[in-house]
């Protein structure tokens, strides 16, 4: 469970909160959908199967950023972190990283299957690289109703480890404009989050702060909208 609310920016295009709106995940499950994971992929442990390119599933992409982005490195008392700049370009295309400095596949024992681990600055190479990265999703068609997990911290019962900080997401229509930013707080073990939007949500991009870094994984797509 997330302990503390959204923080929802407004932004130009945006007409009202409710124009994005968090539902939650099992809602859209029931439904008619797709779901994108990474079992297509042998079961390795950390650090997994390092990706120099895109992944590609039907009806999206994944990469480290959109086209039109720059990234710097952002310097914390949890470690270092990718930081994206500027607003994507159209068409919405995304665009990998350096080799060791996209994203890995690995076996997550949270998740209990394989999750993509963005990678940060630190790259593949160190436990510190793996989850720090950016991460850019882009949709075939606008999406109308859309969610993921994600994953930030294990359960700590001893409160030995930092506590969990935060991830922003960001989404994207197909023209390329912002709809909304999320400030989203992290808690421990998985986080199930999902969204309806007024407006088709074309790609939408995280980053985060977290000192253990975060995992991606079922990514709930095409729902079909029963409601008519």
């Amino acid at each position: 469970m997330i302990r503390a609310a959204l923080a929802l920016l407004c932004l130009p295009g945006l007409a009202s909160a409710n124009e994005l709106r968090s539902v939650p995940y099992d809602t859209l499950r029931a439904l008619p959908h797709r779901i994108g994971t990474f079992d297509s992929l042998p079961s390795v442990t950390e650090p997994g199967v390092d990706f120099h390119q895109h992944w590609r599933a039907p009806g999206l992409s994944i990469a480290e950023h959109l086209l039109g982005q720059r990234l710097e490195e952002s310097h914390t008392a949890h470690g270092r972190f990718d930081m994206l700049k500027g607003l994507p370009s159209a068409p919405l295309r995304v665009i990998p990283g350096p080799p060791g400095q996209n994203f890995t596949v690995a076996h997550h024992a949270g998740f209990g299957s394989n999750a993509l681990f963005p990678l940060g600055p630190v790259g593949n190479t160190g436990a510190d690289g793996r989850g720090e990265g950016s991460i850019a999703i882009a949709f075939d068609d606008p999406q109308f109703a859309f969610g993921l997990r994600l994953h930030a911290e294990y359960p700590d019962p001893l409160g030995q480890r930092p506590m969990p900080q935060t991830a922003q997401v960001a989404f994207y229509d197909a023209d390329a404009r912002r709809i909304a930013e999320i400030v989203l707080p992290l808690g421990h073990g998985v986080i199930s989050l999902a969204w309806r939007s007024g407006q088709g949500v074309a790609a939408l991009t995280i980053q985060n702060t977290d000192p253990g870094g975060i995992a991606l994984d079922d990514i709930l797509y095409d729902v079909a909208d029963l409601s008519g």
